[in-house]
């Protein structure tokens, strides 16, 4: 483990209960065990009151393989006669763990404080369905907002996608796909400290994989779970960084971590993206670890920085 005297105190709480000597690693538990074991830590660590919206509604909808039907939950800033911009947000959680209830209260604060509606989903997890299962109901999901934005009260104009860590890769890949497809195009996307990943090792790889929640036996164990194998690893769907042309990417904001290993992988995207002729602009908090914006209700500067990127968001949609 690194020095950690700069680590936010409030961080280093939750870490402890997350990896401190009492707790069992994620990569040691099987997949059941883990998805509870997550599910149980979000609930302790979460907002509480959770932020307020004007509705919630719970529903199904068709997941990227014929006859599977996904949960899926949309939230409603306000009443409005006017469409309204939507985030289409996929969760993170290593393909392996995750849901719309550990993300309810992230989401819930992006469409206040965005004044946009938001659509998660639950997509397929491995190791029961493998690549590119995950990705291809995360694209369907895309589609499908598209498809359906009139029914919902929802501007097909103004649609961005975002996701967080697994998630990120995810929504960096959908977006890639509708390029490809013919799909619909995304005004914005929203990247929460992605897996980036595509070329050796870099600096805070080999300084931060041990000790911060995402480390090496985690990586290696989601990553086990969900490709068919190491030669899915050259895939830029889950390696973005393997990308040919970034240029298909839609205008980007990236937060990141001072102590996630995947920090410099998240700056090399940018600059990527940067020289390809894409907005992005890279946001880096300091003094927190990875996966920060499911632990919201115990880090008040996760807060902060989720408001912020709302903010960002809110300004980009009103303008797009």
């Amino acid at each position: 483990m690194t020095e950690t005297s700069d680590l936010d105190p409030q961080t280093a709480l939750v870490l402890e209960d997350l990896s401190g000597p009492d707790a069992v690693p994620v990569s040691d538990l099987e997949p059941p065990a883990a998805r509870a074991s997550i599910e149980d830590f979000v609930a302790r660590w979460d907002l509480n009151p959770k932020p307020e919206v004007a509705g919630v509604e719970d529903f199904q909808i068709p997941g990227g393989e014929t006859g599977v039907e996904i949960p899926a939950r949309l939230y409603r800033p306000g009443s409005s006669s006017d469409p309204l911009p939507i985030l289409v947000f996929v969760h993170a959680g290593g393909y392996v763990f995750g849901s719309i209830d550990t993300h309810d209260s992230f989401c819930r604060l992006i469409c206040r404080d965005a004044g946009c509606l938001v659509l998660s989903f639950d997509y397929r997890l491995s190791p029961e369905h493998k690549f590119p299962a995950a990705h291809e109901d995360s694209y369907a999901a895309l589609v499908w907002t598209s498809e359906n934005a009139a029914r919902i009260g929802a501007d097909r104009s103004k649609i961005a996608v975002g996701g967080d860590s697994s998630g990120g890769t995810m929504a960096i890949a959908i977006c890639a796909m509708a390029a490809e497809r013919g799909g619909p195009r995304p005004v914005q996307l929203m990247l929460w400290y992605p897996g980036t990943a595509g070329g050796p090792p870099t600096e805070s790889m080999k300084r931060l994989s041990e000790g911060y929640f995402l480390d090496s036996a985690l990586m290696k164990w989601s990553m086990g779970h969900y490709l068919n194998g190491p030669e899915d690893m050259a895939d830029p769907r889950v390696a973005p960084l393997k990308m040919v042309d970034f240029s298909v990417l839609p205008p980007t904001y990236l937060m990141t971590a001072g102590y996630d290993p995947r920090h410099d992988d998240n700056a090399l995207f940018v600059d990527a993206l940067k020289e390809a002729g894409v907005e992005a602009v890279f946001n880096a908090i300091p003094n927190t670890i990875h996966g920060f914006m499911f632990m919201l209700g115990g880090i008040d500067l996760a807060v902060k920085a989720a408001e912020d990127g709302a903010a960002f968001l809110a300004a980009k949609l009103q303008n797009a």
